[in-house]
């Protein structure tokens, strides 16, 4: 581990816990960033409680891998023992500053703390902490300090959801640094005109409850009764698989659906199509929608983060956000955003310009070394015993 006494101290050694390798947004974004920090020259470790799944080759050059000899497979109640399993492995790679990728991740912050306690945690919220039907009361409260217990500062994706986070723990603990789903040198490509017809509309994500493809399923039969021309590509696999290709059949929509699975790199999808659907119950900061934007490209969304509410709200000619997780809503915000021009390069670079990789990766940075030697009390004060 860096020595504190002597010198400057920073964070020299950055330690990344994850499950495994399964696919993910945030797991891709967390790679690149700790390439990114590897270039700064600082030295960084994924330590994975097992090698399961396909990102593993995703992993930059010269970030290292360590897996757990004894592996923790991916359960229903694995994130549970994960933290258990790290603790000791964790202290022995002795590093300066832990970095969680995402809520998924909390469940192993207070093993470490008991472990490392000097060793500061960072971890960044990439979904709601608490689900919004508990409310913002007590309750509410008192969950979210329960299961971020042990993180000493929270990373909101963007200032929009730092405010929202504020709302369950203290505003010290919680930073907002730009969630980085661009490379400095991804320029917006620009359109001219608006969507054609028939309307090419794109669905990318996980097939899996959160995102919720059976709601764009169900958007799209709702646009075929309303006469709308219009194809709809899913790009995606998971769990939900079966039951996407069931309700395409009981909806009669195979004339108007077609269904890609998982694709590594969706660019060229991004490319050919009008306009980007997101149906999801919630996100964080989704980085599909930069990816759309970057690519020219507007969308229609569910109510499903802070973060879109705000860039609609700054500039609605991006993309429209309905009232509710309805189909109707959705079906009726396509037709009216079809018919409007796409949205302009200056626009789009104003908005979400500030999501770029470098500008990020400094800011992590500049977060990991001032936490070195800083008492923390809010985080371990959620740990059991205090």
């Amino acid at each position: 581990m860096f020595d504190r006494s002597m010198g400057e101290a920073n964070a020299q050694h950055i330690l990344i816990p994850i499950h495994d390798f399964s696919l993910g947004g945030t797991e891709r974004i967390a790679f690149r960033m700790a390439g990114e920090w590897g270039r700064r020259g600082r030295r960084v470790t994924l330590l994975a409680g097992a090698s399961d799944g396909p990102m593993a080759p995703q992993v930059p050059h010269g970030v290292g891998i360590e897996v757990l000899a004894e592996p923790v497979p991916r359960s229903t109640f694995s994130r549970m023992r994960l933290g258990a399993a790290m603790a000791g492995p964790a202290k022995a790679l002795a590093p300066d500053a832990v970095f969680l990728i995402g809520n998924f991740h909390f469940a192993v912050a207070r093993a470490l703390k008991r472990a490392m306690p000097e060793v500061p945690i960072l971890g960044k919220v990439s979904n709601p902490l608490i689900p919004a039907a508990l409310g913002t009361g007590q309750l509410a409260r008192t969950l979210a300090a329960w299961w971020s217990g042990g993180v000493d500062r929270l990373v909101a994706m963007s200032p929009d959801l730092r405010d929202e986070l504020s709302q369950f723990v203290p505003s010290q603990r919680i930073v907002a640094i730009r969630d980085p789903f661009l490379d400095d040198d991804v320029p917006v490509v620009a359109r001219s005109g608006r969507p054609s017809s028939p309307l090419s509309l794109l669905f990318v994500g996980r097939l899996e409850p959160q995102k919720n493809p059976l709601l764009a399923l169900a958007t799209a039969a709702r646009l075929r009764d309303l006469g709308t021309a219009f194809t709809l590509t899913i790009v995606g696999g998971g769990a939900m698989e079966q039951a996407v290709h069931k309700e395409v059949a009981r909806l009669g929509l195979a004339d108007y659906v077609t269904l890609h699975g998982h694709i590594a790199n969706p660019a060229s999808f991004f490319r050919e199509a009008d306009m980007l659907l997101m149906t999801s119950r919630y996100e964080g900061v989704p980085a599909v929608i930069g990816e759309a934007l970057v690519a020219g490209m507007p969308f229609v969304a569910s109510p499903c983060t802070a973060w879109l509410q705000g860039l609609v709200a700054r500039n609605p000619t991006l993309g429209m956000l309905v009232s509710a997780h309805d189909a109707d809503q959705l079906a009726e915000a396509v037709q009216q955003r079809a018919a409007q021009p796409f949205p302009q390069v200056e626009a789009i670079e104003q908005a979400i310009g500030g999501h770029r990789l470098s500008a990020a990766a400094d800011a992590y940075l500049d977060l990991f070394d001032r936490q070195i030697g800083i008492d923390l009390p809010n985080a371990q004060a959620c740990l059991p015993g205090r």
